[in-house]
């Protein structure tokens, strides 16, 4: 497949390249790291006018950390940058979990913060080529009136399945986000929609710059766990991510957040978690929390691999396991 005719534009500023996105519109869409757009560009899911790359403008891939402040990720930073930077790798090892679970290395090397986090939702009847969409009639999500994973549904029912957006809401991130009047700072679960259609919540001329972790307090640990049929390649069928933090002497539960990925059609941050928080982490505890996140999760029969029954069913099966990691995790910053 070749890629669609496209004027391309390199801006060499922030302002430029949101001024170019909201003066294109629907024409235009923003290249980060392009391992998942270009794919989607050359099936002719998506079709643009404009292309406006966000790498030539400058200092957008920093990293940088300091104790006060906790760890600034620029949106053009690499999935790979995460994987290999020493003090990510110390402080935030289940970021570093989730990054290399995406894809292979070449991805890696490939795919940027931001542009995982933007992925556009998955579904088995939007992810194909030109040749087989003109056998049926279009779905929701391709401009039609039909989802033929809900049969009825007055939405589109694509899945959110992106590796770092669990992770890094676990870890309480919040986005930088450019747009013409200039720039403004959000938690990160105000990004997603819940939209299949549409699944973030940036306007033309809008687009993350760089997302923002706290440090970890003492006692933190967490964990990252990724159903799929391979261990390299897939997109997640379940991602779940656990972060905790524990007062060492009462050896209670300080703090935790949990989130899901690729059973919604946006990244679930599973408010119960925080029944846990205050108590020790005994099974009744946990147990509500499990049951919490397994009713909220809705995964549906759209993602190639394992059906949805099971997907379900490996909600708590992970989460426990997660949690479990996460704790011994804690334990061991604890000491």
């Amino acid at each position: 497949m070749k890629l669609p005719k496209f004027k391309y534009i390199a801006p060499k500023s922030v302002k430029e390249a949101s001024s170019l996105l909201k003066e294109y519109g629907d024409r235009a869409i923003a290249l980060a790291g392009g391992s998942d757009l270009l794919v989607n560009l050359k099936n002719r899911l998506k079709n643009r006018e404009f292309l406006i790359d966000l790498k030539a403008i400058p200092r957008m891939d920093r990293v940088t950390f300091s104790e006060p402040e906790g760890l600034t990720i620029g949106a053009m930073a690499t999935l790979r940058d995460l994987i290999e930077i020493a003090t990510v790798r110390e402080n935030y090892p289940m970021l570093v979990q989730a990054a290399e679970s995406v894809g292979t290395p070449q991805v890696q090397y490939m795919g940027t913060v931001a542009g995982n986090l933007c992925l556009d939702n998955r579904c088995y009847y939007y992810n194909q080529s030109p040749w087989w969409h003109a056998g049926r009639e279009a779905c929701w999500k391709l401009g039609g009136r039909t989802c033929y994973t809900v049969r009825g549904s007055k939405t589109c029912w694509a899945t959110y399945c992106g590796d770092t957006a669990p992770a890094l809401l676990a870890l309480g991130a919040k986005i930088k986000v450019a747009e013409p009047a200039g720039e403004k700072t959000m938690p990160l679960q105000e990004l997603y929609s819940g939209d299949g259609e549409n699944p973030t919540t940036l306007k033309a001329g809008q687009f993350i710059t760089e997302i923002t972790i706290p440090l970890p307090a003492g006692g933190s640990g967490g964990a990252y766990l990724k159903l799929r049929r391979r261990q390299a390649i897939n997109f997640p069928l379940l991602g779940v991510a656990v972060n905790l933090r524990l007062n060492g002497k009462r050896s209670t539960c300080e703090d935790a957040r949990i989130a899901l990925t690729a059973v919604e059609r946006k990244p679930i941050l599973i408010e119960e978690a925080l029944m846990l928080k205050g108590g020790k982490l005994n099974e009744a505890a946990i147990a509500e929390v499990l049951e919490a996140a397994h009713n909220q999760a809705h995964p549906v029969d759209n993602l190639s691999g394992l059906p949805p029954s099971y997907r379900k069913k490996m909600v708590k099966i992970y989460l426990a396991k997660a949690i479990n990691q996460a704790l011994q995790a804690a334990q061991r910053k604890g000491k």
